[in-house]
């Protein structure tokens, strides 16, 4: 199901990098980095992309091989990791937390954590991996195996080159292989794992006299992600702990309701109060679609523009504090009341929750909710873990129930909110396509240029239009240029010789949006905009050459 959901999406904001990844992969297999990769403002060579590893772009490039040229085709390839996923998981819930495994497992694979998020992107490939290699570990020291141990530890080392955050699995694995006396299962996996990433590495040192993962820490430091928030920070020392600590808050109150609802039923709380907490959750969730786009205040200072700019972070952070105090006081009386049978297990998932949230805070360059999949699980597994206490009890069974039918019924919201914009972005390109040809383009003469990243670069280069390169680029007249608002800009600047022929918008029906927002930024969910995404149609009336610089291109040509 979880295979078949992605499948049935249309490329989505970074889908298209690990495509062309995956196609200088088909076509020189040898050299993974050896080409150059129009993303930001310029071309740029492909080593710069930093937070591409290796084994995920590969994968693709065999389905490109076997199956062809069909995104539906890639999608369905990552079954594989579909099912390393819910059977890793399957697993560790058995472990942790037995009564409830098959439900609690149903609403994480199928929560807004996950399902929206598979796509073609690195993160949930990382986690399935980072997953299975835990899982093999657990195994390994439960089995005194040093063969299952190998295993994990492979595992574990594609599970870094697939994402580098994923190394928070490799020190859980060292947790868990420390409190229950196994150093040897430890140490062989993270030599072996510690090994293989390693020797990538050497690889690519040899081919390219670098590191990927060097020059990916390299390219952090040079690019702020997150400029404005540095400039605050340096008027107002602490504003950047204080952003980071509202954007976990406001994402916890945006995906980790479920093991919230959990916490409360291992926490001792009644159904009743479990179902009307989940009402109020509900209704929240509904009250997005109502929430104002105009600021309602003066932006004055970062956190106002903040506010204003997202307005829902009012709501999802104080469901966020809730969240968290709901897991916290959990994880709180598991520690201080441990399980007779296994007290080791109650401090490794404390440990776990630990270590993805010093990840969140440590190596996610931006906020976004696929920084927080690691997170969310384990706070799903340490909450039905306390849930799983009161297993003897009619009315903590219910209530569990109530949280996973709830679970579920988030995922939904969110992932048909994500699949009606991802459809609803795709068509627009359909519909400017179709418009061009009943203006008569392309013609012999004319070409068809435009600006824009995320899917409409994907998209549009299928349909046969041209990138704008600012600087490379040769606009003659009677050219076509489609410029998209809505969508990620280079920043190019433009003469005044266009003319404004027509303006197409795309549009989702669902009253809830999550792109790009899902993807990036404190706030996971919005009400959908009017017009998210606008294409205009441009004739060019004189030669250009567009240069680099100025506004984004969308605010440029008039």
């Amino acid at each position: 199901m979880l295979t078949a959901a992605n499948a049935s999406k249309p490329l989505v904001i970074d889908d298209p990098v690990y495509v062309a990844f995956a196609r200088q992969i088909q076509a020189q297999p040898g050299d993974p980095y050896g080409f150059e990769l129009y993303w930001y403002d310029a071309p740029e060579p492909a080593m710069r992309f930093g937070t591409v590893p290796a084994v995920l772009p590969y994968w693709l490039a065999g389905a490109m091989t076997l199956l062809g040229d069909s995104p539906l085709a890639w999608k369905l390839s990552l079954l594989p990791f579909a099912l390393a996923l819910t059977g890793s998981l399957g697993f560790l819930l058995q472990r942790f937390a037995q009564p409830f495994a098959t439900p609690v497992l149903w609403a994480v694979a199928l929560g807004p954590s996950l399902l929206p998020g598979f796509n073609l992107m690195l993160d949930v490939p990382a986690v399935a991996l980072g997953l299975l290699g835990f899982a093999l570990c657990v195994r390994a020291c439960e089995r005194k195996r040093a063969s299952r141990a190998l295993g994990a530890g492979l595992v574990l080392g594609l599970a870094m080159q697939t994402k580098y955050s994923a190394v928070v699995y490799l020190v859980l694995a060292v947790v868990y292989a420390a409190l229950h006396r196994r150093p040897r299962e430890g140490a062989i996996a993270v030599l072996v794992a510690a090994g293989l990433f390693v020797g990538w590495e050497t690889l690519l040192v040899a081919r390219y006299e670098q590191s990927h993962f060097l020059a990916g820490i390299e390219r952090l430091r040079a690019v702020d992600y997150l400029a404005e928030v540095s400039r605050a920070n340096e008027e107002m020392p602490g504003s950047a702990a204080l952003y980071w600590t509202l954007s976990l808050l406001s994402l916890l109150g945006g995906i980790a309701l479920y093991p919230a609802l959990l916490a409360l039923v291992g926490l001792g709380v009644r159904c009743l109060v479990v179902s009307g907490a989940a009402l109020v959750a509900a209704l929240a969730f509904v009250s997005v679609a109502a929430f104002p786009w105009s600021p309602a205040f003066d932006a004055s200072s970062f956190f106002t523009r903040l506010a204003t700019d997202n307005p829902e972070i009012l709501q999802f952070a104080p469901l966020g504090l809730w969240v968290a105090g709901c897991i916290l006081f959990a994880a709180a009386r598991l520690l201080r009341m441990p399980d007779v049978t296994d007290p080791r297990a109650d401090r490794v998932l404390a440990a776990w929750l630990s270590l993805e949230i010093v990840s969140f805070f440590v190596i996610s360059p931006y906020p976004a909710v696929r920084r927080m999949i690691g997170l969310a699980i384990a706070a799903t597994l340490l909450a039905a873990r306390a849930a799983s206490r009161r297993q003897n009890e009619r009315d903590a069974r219910a209530g569990v129930w109530v949280a996973t039918v709830f679970g579920l019924a988030l995922g939904a919201l969110y992932f048909t909110s994500n699949l009606a914009d991802a459809r609803a972005r795709r068509a627009l390109v359909d519909r400017v396509a179709q418009r061009l040809s009943q203006l008569g383009a392309p013609s012999e003469r004319a070409s068809i240029w435009y600006t824009g990243h995320w899917e409409m670069q994907f998209y549009g280069e299928r349909a046969g239009w041209r990138a704008v390169i600012p600087g490379e680029s040769h606009l003659r007249a009677g050219d076509w240029l489609v410029l998209t608002s809505g969508v990620d800009q280079p920043r190019i600047s433009y003469p005044p010789v266009f003319r404004l022929v027509d303006a197409l918008v795309a549009a989702s029906p669902a009253p809830w949006s999550t792109i790009p927002y899902y993807y990036s930024g404190p706030v996971p969910l919005r009400r959908r905009q009017v017009a998210p995404v606008i294409a205009r149609l441009y004739r060019t009336m004189a030669d250009v050459d567009p240069q680099p610089g100025g506004p984004a291109a969308a605010s440029a040509a008039r």
